[in-house]
């Protein structure tokens, strides 16, 4: 692994690095895989985010080609006391053609509702269908990214339809959800984040579909790359336990 590598590593799973108390320093303690799983993703480098947001973006684009689907935003910065969360409806026209109706089914995955992390899956009953799971980590340096927060501001569960399906986004375990139901049997997706993990779901039982699930974590850091705290992190996880990483 190159040295920008094990940058992009560290900030990523977001380790915290702290100042340790004179009486410790010579005292040093192996740090068990129990442990690394309940540091892992809670801890950032003090005084270093100057702003932090989300992006998750779903859509159902039906045979007609029209679309269903729905953005949720979340933004906060140094200094704010309230993030910012909007939400808007993605609504697109297709042809005049009606849908036909979806047959098939798609069964099982009940243990996809309970995993802790990441979990992504698409699974389709039908024909000529495409689907996309998608979660990418921005981070940048010296400067908040531009906001990306449009539509109205989130004030409670809401829904949206049209002629592709319906699509409702509400508070649920925690997180917000994504939840969309296409027309005609054609299927369902569902995208979700909080609550100790990230769900992107697609489950198509017609033809002819495309299905997105999208979600973009932005994190920006006050400190360039070749800040001091953050060699320090590194020079101390290398006597960390190469199992538990």
């Amino acid at each position: 692994m190159n040295m920008n590598a094990k940058y992009r590593y560290v900030t990523a799973l977001m380790l915290v690095c702290t100042a340790a108390p004179a009486a410790s320093l010579f005292s040093p303690a192996e740090v068990s895989d129990t442990e690394l799983a309940q540091l892992r993703g809670r801890y950032v480098l003090p005084d270093r985010i100057i702003s932090f947001g989300v992006v998750m973006n779903s859509s159902w684009q039906a045979s007609s080609g029209q679309v269903i689907g729905a953005q949720v935003s979340l933004n906060i910065a140094q200094g704010q006391s309230q993030p910012n969360l909007s939400i808007s409806m993605i609504d697109q026209t297709g042809s005049a053609g009606g849908l036909s109706t979806g047959t098939g089914q798609v069964i099982g995955g009940a243990g996809l509702d309970s995993v802790q992390g990441v979990v992504q899956s698409v699974r389709t009953a039908g024909d000529f269908n495409t689907g996309r799971n998608d979660l990418s980590i921005d981070i940048s340096y010296g400067a908040a990214p531009a906001g990306t927060g449009v539509g109205g501001s989130f004030s409670g569960p809401q829904s949206f339809s049209n002629g592709a399906g319906s699509v409702q986004v509400g508070a649920v375990n925690g997180g917000l959800q994504i939840a969309l139901q296409a027309a005609n049997g054609q299927g369902t997706s569902l995208q979700q984040i909080g609550g100790g993990s990230i769900a992107q779901q697609a489950n198509i039982g017609g033809t002819l579909n495309e299905v997105r699930n999208l979600a973009t974590l932005s994190v920006a850091l006050r400190s360039p790359l070749n800040n001091l705290n953050l060699v320090s992190c590194l020079e101390q996880l290398k006597g960390l336990k190469q199992n538990g990483l």
